[in-house]
C-alpha cells in the first residue's frame, strides 16, 4: 500500500513526457529531411589507450525494433558540418573538494575543437542556472567554473533538472551533448527509491534525452551530505548515472565509492570518444501511433564497441 503514490507519480510522469516532452523534440531529431531520424553514435576501442579504426556505413548495422534496417547515411564528425554543443551540468551539493578538479575540467574544455560550443550551468532546487550561455570563448567558460556549494545547497532534484534544460535546449542542427557531474542521487521519491527502476524522475530524463537526440556523459562526484556515507544509497547513484548514459548513448566514469584522485583521465577517455562520433540517418518503418522504439546500432570490427541511444521517439501516422 505505501507504494501506490509512487505508482501514481510515476504515471503521471509518463504520461507528460508522451504528452508534452517527446512531441517537442521529435521534430529537432528528425529535422534532417522528413521521415528520416539522426541519431549521435560514438565509437570505443577495447584496448586500453587506443583510439577506435575510422567507420565506414559498410561496418555498422541497425535495427530498429529488431528488425533490420538500412542506414541512409553515416558521417564521421570530421566533415565540416559537424558542430558540437556541450552543456556541462554540475550538481550544486556536490562536494566543495570538486573545486580541486576545476583545472581538470578547465584543460578538458579548451582542449575541445574550435567549432564547440560550450555551457556551464548548476543543478539547484530542480533548475538548471546557467553561468554562461553557449560560447566558443573558452576564457569565459573556465572564469564561470566555480566551488559547488556542497551540504549548504541542500537535496537537487538531479534528473529533473536535465530533463529541463533539455526542454528548454534552443534548436541546432550538430551534436548536443551533456556532461553531468553528480552522484547520481536523485531524492525525489525518497531515498528508498532511488535505484534506477524506482526514480520516475531518471525516466523522464533519459526520454527527454533521447527524444532531442541529446547523448549524455557523466563523472561520479559524491555529496558533502550524510547520503554520502551510505554504500547504497552511492550503488544507487552510479547505477542510475550509468542507466541514464548507457540508454542515451554515453558513458559513465566512476572509481569505486568516492572520488578519483585525478579526473585527467576521465577527460583523456571523454575526449577520445568526442573525437570518434559519426551522425546515422536512417528512414524508421511507419509507426501506427506514437511512442518510443528500441533501437540496436552495432559493427563486427574487432575490438570495437558502438554507444547509442537504445530508444527513439516516433510521432506516429497522422
Amino acid at each position: 500500500m505505501k507504494k501506490q503514490p509512487h505508482i501514481l507519480n510515476f504515471t503521471l510522469v509518463c504520461l507528460s513526457v508522451l504528452l508534452f516532452a517527446a512531441p517537442l523534440f521529435a521534430q529537432d531529431s528528425q529535422a534532417a529531411a522528413p521521415g528520416l531520424v539522426q541519431i549521435t553514435v560514438t565509437a570505443m576501442s577495447s584496448k586500453s589507450g587506443q583510439a577506435a579504426p575510422a567507420l565506414g556505413k559498410q561496418d555498422v548495422s541497425l535495427r530498429e525494433s529488431g528488425k533490420k534496417t538500412p542506414i541512409v547515411d553515416w558521417i564521421p564528425i570530421g566533415s565540416p558540418d559537424s558542430k558540437l554543443q556541450l552543456v556541462i551540468l554540475i550538481d550544486q551539493d556536490a562536494t566543495t573538494r570538486l573545486g580541486e578538479h576545476l583545472g581538470e575540467i578547465g584543460s578538458f574544455v579548451r582542449a575541445l575543437p574550435d567549432n564547440s560550443s560550450v555551457a556551464v550551468a548548476y543543478a539547484m532546487n530542480g533548475t538548471a542556472e546557467f553561468r554562461t550561455p553557449f560560447t566558443t570563448n573558452r576564457d569565459a567558460v573556465v572564469n564561470s567554473l566555480h566551488i559547488t556549494m556542497g551540504a549548504a545547497a541542500g537535496m537537487t532534484s538531479i534528473y529533473e533538472t536535465l530533463a529541463e534544460l533539455i526542454r528548454k535546449w534552443p534548436a541546432f542542427t550538430g551534436r548536443r551533448e551533456v556532461l553531468l557531474l553528480s552522484d547520481g542521487i536523485d531524492p525525489t521519491y525518497g531515498f528508498r527509491n532511488t535505484a534506477p527502476w524506482q526514480n520516475p524522475a531518471l525516466d523522464h530524463a533519459t526520454q527527454a534525452a533521447q527524444s532531442a537526440n541529446v547523448t549524455v556523459f557523466s563523472i561520479y562526484v559524491t555529496t558533502s551530505g550524510l547520503e554520502a556515507r551510505s554504500s547504497v544509497l552511492n550503488l544507487n547513484g552510479q547505477a542510475s548515472l550509468n542507466h541514464l548514459t548507457t540508454e542515451t548513448g554515453g558513458y559513465s566514469f566512476f572509481q569505486g565509492s568516492g572520488n578519483a584522485v585525478s579526473f585527467q583521465p576521465y577527460f583523456r577517455d571523454l575526449s577520445a570518444m568526442l573525437s570518434q562520433q559519426y551522425v546515422l540517418t536512417f528512414r524508421p518503418a511507419p509507426a501506427k501511433r506514437a511512442g518510443y522504439h528500441p533501437l540496436k546500432v552495432t559493427t563486427e570490427v574487432s575490438h570495437v564497441k558502438l554507444l547509442a541511444p537504445s530508444e527513439i521517439y516516433l510521432l506516429g501516422a497522422k
